[in-house]
């Protein structure tokens, strides 16, 4: 009994390390793929039409000069797509919503030199990118309790952005909507 015991066990390890050596050169191979794709040159937006983009802004994280970096990710994506010839409002759709700390983003240049924690010495560095945006056809969403929380009366936003009851409340809706949601 002591025997077929032991020569069982002899199979099943030896399955087990067959089992395993086929896994490692699997992982092996995998990495050797992965290098090799990194040598490709990158790979370009495939989906070009009915794109819908809901941008949630909801950090005050700036880069160097005062820029919010999740308005730079959106700036970033909007001129993807344009670059790649396509048309605001006809094969893409980019909303922003400003909650939380990134509802500052959103102050006119008065209104972020007096309230905003770190103010840029100029006014709202973002107002600049934010303007071109809008003229390209993004909309741009305030939410309402991040307002309220933070201080902010609607003579303190930007004139073209639309205030909302609430920021979480119109992700949901935009998502419903069929807009992708996106944090940056």
């Amino acid at each position: 009994m002591r025997k077929k015991t032991s020569t069982a066990s002899m199979a099943i390890t030896g399955f087990l390390a067959l089992l395993l050596h086929g896994m490692s050169t699997s992982a092996f191979a995998e990495t050797n793929k992965s290098i090799a794709e990194n040598t490709l040159p990158p790979l370009q937006i495939v989906n070009q039409t009915a794109l819908k983009v809901a941008i949630q802004v909801n950090y005050a994280d700036t880069v160097p000069n005062g820029i919010g970096k999740q308005v730079l990710a959106a700036k970033n994506l909007y001129d993807q797509y344009t670059a790649l010839g396509m048309k605001p409002g006809k094969d893409f759709e980019i909303a922003m919503v400003f909650r939380g700390d990134g509802a500052q983003f959103l102050l006119t240049d008065e209104a972020y030199d007096q309230k905003a924690k770190q103010p840029h010495p100029k006014g709202n560095p973002n107002r600049p990118m934010l303007d071109g945006l809008v003229k390209g056809g993004v909309k741009m969403y305030e939410c309402g309790v991040a307002m309220r929380l933070k201080g902010y009366s609607p003579q303190d936003i930007l004139p073209y952005s639309r205030i909302v009851v609430s920021g979480i409340g119109a992700m949901v809706d935009f998502e419903k909507s069929g807009y992708l949601s996106i944090t940056p």
